[in-house]
Formats: C-alpha cells, structure tokens, sequence
C-alpha cells in the first residue's frame, strides 16, 4: 500500500492526480498541526497527558506489539519508542500506511498487543470493519486504547454547539458525515457505540468486550484554545493545570470532554 492513498480512508477516487494533491494536503496539514500543538504549552501538556495515559492501559513489558492508527502530527512514539506509527496516506515520520477499516489486509492474525489512537476513531468511515478487524489482527488479551470525543451530560454541548466537527445524535447511526481524512467525522460515534450500544456491540463483535469508558478533562481543552487559539499559558501553570485535572475526578462522568476506551480481545 506504501506509494498511495488506500481505500476507506476517505481520500481517494481513484485518480492519480487527485489521490496526490491529496496526500500533499495530509502532509502539510500534520504538519501545521503538529506545530501548532508543540508552540501551545497547555495543548502539548494535554498531548503528553493522554499519551501517559494510553501507556497506562498497556505496559510495554505486557504489550510489546503496539500499532498507533492516525500518529500524524501526534507525538506517541516520544514516550512509547517501540510503538509502530501509522497513517492512512504517506507521509514523513509514520513506519506504515494502514488503512484502519481494513486492517486485516496489513497485519497477521493474532500479530498485535495493542492498538492504540488519540480521536482517530470518530473519523472512521467504516469503524465496524476496524473493530472486526481488530478482533482478528489481534492477539487473545490484546487491547485497543482510545482517547475519543465523550458525550457526557454538559460536554455535549461543546460538540453540539461550539466545535466545528459534525455529530451525528442518533446513537443507532454508527456513519460519519463529510467526506476526507479529516472531514468526514461523527463526534458522537466514540459515545454510541461504546457506551449506548451494549447488546449490538457484544452481537457484532463477540471476541471483544469493552472493559473501561473513563471520562476526564472537563475544561482543559477549552483552556488551551485547541488548534484554533493558542493561549499562551506558560508552560509550568499548564502542567499545574493538568496535574490538578488529574487529580480532582467530581465532574468528569458530568463534564468531560473526552474518554479514555480500553477494549479487549477474549481469550481463546
């Protein structure tokens, strides 16, 4: 697949010509974001917190094997080295082009520990064939950590009013809206089917039970102003901030912006 734009990323038609201009817009679009998170001291901050805590989930004494889906301008690989790095075009700095919604076609059965990616899964067009998938590629006990748009009672609203990404509120409809790497999206879809969709998911996915839907940062994002704002906040009150984050859960199942997923492969 190296030399292209595979199928479902949302990239390509089929057309040379379209599938470059394509890859040269993801290129340049990781790095301008990868920039923007490293100028932002409180962005960065959070960026190395949900790092820290993917790595909790998945020790690498336990879990040797690890893919990132989507590592783009992310910084994964600074704090787990043994990490395989990924995207869904090719691009400087990632070891593989995956495809996540066909992630069969790229790895062997049982050959992964662990699966792991910061708001990928919410882009995906097709998260049934990548949860399929990951049932197989695999290994018993493996684990996919994600860290995912959370629809709690009040963080909702930041994805339903204020953040220009589409939800999709029907807990029924696991789809995207839009087209593209980054267009295409359903901010809602990491909350239907991890948390709003116990029965069909235990029907769709047998080998693969859910076995934490952790919610945290109940403001901090909004602090940092994303990628959009930088607020400048220095660099030791954003680690302040975070720590405090951390350490004060009252609020996050109500308030959360994000959630941490850990889901797990049965034995056998």
């Amino acid at each position: 697949m190296i030399g292209r734009a595979p199928r479902g990323c949302g990239v390509g038609g089929g057309v040379v010509g379209a599938e470059i201009n394509a890859m040269a817009d993801a290129e340049h679009e990781i790095e301008d974001a990868a920039g923007r998170i490293r100028a932002n001291p409180l962005l960065h901050e959070i960026y190395r917190d949900v790092y820290a805590r993917i790595l909790e989930e998945i020790p690498p004494a336990e879990f040797p094997r690890v893919l990132e889906l989507g590592s783009g301008g992310g910084f994964f690989r600074e704090f787990a080295p043994h990490t395989i790095t990924s995207e869904c075009v090719p691009v400087p700095r990632v070891d593989r082009v995956v495809d996540a919604c066909r992630i069969t076609e790229h790895f062997d059965p049982d050959s992964l520990d662990a699966i792991t990616a910061f708001n990928v899964f919410h882009h995906l067009p097709d998260c049934e064939g990548f949860l399929r998938g990951a049932q197989t590629v695999l290994r018993p006990g493996g684990r996919i950590v994600l860290i995912e748009p959370w629809f709690t009672p009040l963080g909702q609203w930041f994805y339903r009013a204020i953040h220009h990404e589409p939800s999709l509120l029907d807990p029924d409809d696991w789809n995207i809206a839009g087209v593209g790497r980054l267009e295409g999206a359903n901010s809602r879809l990491p909350t239907s089917v991890f948390r709003d969709s116990d029965a069909r998911f235990a029907r769709s996915f047998p080998a693969l039970r859910v076995v934490k839907r952790e919610p945290f940062h109940k403001w901090l994002y909004l602090a940092s102003g994303g990628l959009r704002l930088n607020t400048h906040i220095p660099r030791p009150i954003a680690r302040a901030l975070v720590a405090a984050d951390r350490a004060l859960h009252p609020g996050d199942a109500a308030t959360g912006l994000f959630a941490r997923i850990v889901v797990e492969r049965l034995p056998g």
